[in-house]
């Protein structure tokens, strides 16, 4: 059983990955969701809970930010 702590600290993690769906304005839509669907096929490879992929989902949307001086970002 997890404690409030653990809990408050897993759901500030959380909040900071917004759940938007809108794909308007970000280039090429077909190959965004492509590589969306890529990613949930490895996360269900992974057999991870949906805490455990979401979790997952925000460390590498950290990740991207923290490395947005190094990708090719239009």
């Amino acid at each position: 059983m997890k404690s409030e702590t653990q809990e408050t600290a897993r759901d500030h993690y959380l909040q900071k990955f917004r759940r938007e769906n809108q794909l308007d304005g970000f280039g090429d839509a077909s190959q965004i969701k492509q590589i969306g669907v890529e990613i949930v096929d490895l996360l269900k490879e992974k057999d991870l809970t949906h805490d455990e992929a979401y979790a997952s989902l925000q460390y590498a949307y950290n990740l991207i930010k923290y490395e947005s001086n190094f990708l090719k970002l239009k």
